[in-house]
């Protein structure tokens, strides 16, 4: 990375942790006025005319309700949500996107979204109605069930929607791909070239899918690297399959799920109370949305903190497995130089906002696992 690019990647990451700040002042402030007034605030004034005009129906005024807040927030952010989304990656010249390909894709995302996150916090508001104080639990249970799901379902219906793909017929390093992945015990049902050209200039691969549904999926740009450089990458992807980075992942985050569910449920009560709702009513939602806002807040350098912690034992198993510590050195510079990574930041910036090891750290390690057995 030349020091002209290395400059614009430290104007980009800027811009980005800036958004990352907006991003929690925009929703706060959003339902601070939704919240703003106590037991005469919009968002209560808004519930009970929802619970009007469905006749006080559990079901329908609880999709009704917070489907309304979503699009409030959504149509209210729209303009910040272009700047944010499709202006920085312009700007900085990432996109290959015209805006209305940008918009095509916002909205299908959001419809998606809208949709999971309605059927999950039904099934959260239906549990406290049914279990009482109890229904953390059962509603952890249905995250880590929609989790599951949503893994297999990631690159046979969710992925198709934004990204084309194919499997890969012919490369020079298929072959090498395959037996690296059968020599790991990993079954796969293809690889698959990612066609990310058509909407960023941004290079990934990714090992996805459970089960039946399990893929090797890599972008096309990334599939003119050096044949070296892709096998050091995708061995990459199989150590997070060796050492199980998946579930472990999937474990924490249920954890600590269960423990904020338990927590917001303390928090609902003595809302509700005050507000003169039923525990279960979702006039409740924005204090959810606000907790739980919140609550990733506080438990990000956790999460990230672990992930940091698989992705450097997946870093290792690749150099261990391959013994290409340059090539995944050059791999990861050039990964760098494309995405405008910076290579090192802020151990704070790191501990808090990283869910990667500081790229630099990264290559700095391969460079000098290059000769090791």
């Amino acid at each position: 990375m030349n020091q002209e690019r290395a400059k614009l990647a430290e104007r980009y990451e800027r811009f980005q942790n800036v958004f990352f700040l907006l991003d929690y002042l925009v929703l706060g402030l959003f339902l601070f006025v939704l919240l703003l007034g106590g037991g005469k605030s919009l968002s209560l004034f808004v519930w009970h005319k929802v619970s009007e005009f469905t006749g006080a129906n559990f079901w329908t005024s609880t999709l009704l309700f917070i489907f309304l807040v979503q699009l409030l927030y959504q149509v209210i952010t729209f303009p910040y949500t272009c700047v944010k989304d499709f202006g920085l990656e312009k700007k900085f010249d990432l996109s290959n996107q015209s805006f209305f390909g940008w918009l095509w894709d916002y909205l299908k995302s959001t419809i998606l979204m809208t949709l999971l996150l309605l059927v999950a916090l039904l099934f959260c508001y239906a549990m406290m109605r049914y279990l009482g104080e109890w229904w953390f639990l059962a509603a952890a249970a249905g995250w880590i069930i929609l989790q599951v799901v949503l893994g297999m379902l990631f690159p046979v219906v969710i992925l198709p929607l934004f990204y084309k793909s194919e499997e890969i017929n012919e490369h020079p390093c298929k072959e090498r791909l395959i037996k690296m992945l059968e020599s790991n015990g990993l079954k796969v049902t293809g690889l698959y070239r990612l066609d990310l050209s058509e909407k960023t200039k941004k290079a990934n691969a990714m090992l996805c899918g459970l089960g039946a549904t399990r893929r090797v999926m890599m972008s096309d740009a990334l599939l003119e690297y050096p044949e070296d450089e892709i096998i050091a990458i995708m061995a990459h992807e199989v150590g997070h399959y060796k050492r199980r980075h998946i579930w472990k992942l999937a474990a924490l985050h249920a954890a600590l799920i269960m423990l904020g569910l338990f927590l917001l449920s303390k928090v609902l009560a003595l809302y509700c109370a005050r507000a003169g709702l039923n525990f279960y009513d979702a006039g409740s939602y924005p204090v959810f949305l606000l907790f739980f806002s919140l609550w990733q807040l506080l438990t990000m350098p956790v999460t990230n903190g672990f992930s940091r912690k698989c992705e450097t034992e997946a870093d290792i198993f690749a150099l261990q497995s391959t013994g290409l510590g340059s090539a995944f050195a050059s791999a990861l510079l050039r990964l760098a130089d494309g995405n405008l990574a910076v290579l090192d930041v802020p151990r704070a910036i790191e501990i808090f906002l990283y869910s990667h090891p500081a790229t630099g750290k990264r290559i700095r390690m391969a460079q000098n696992w290059e000769g090791k057995s």
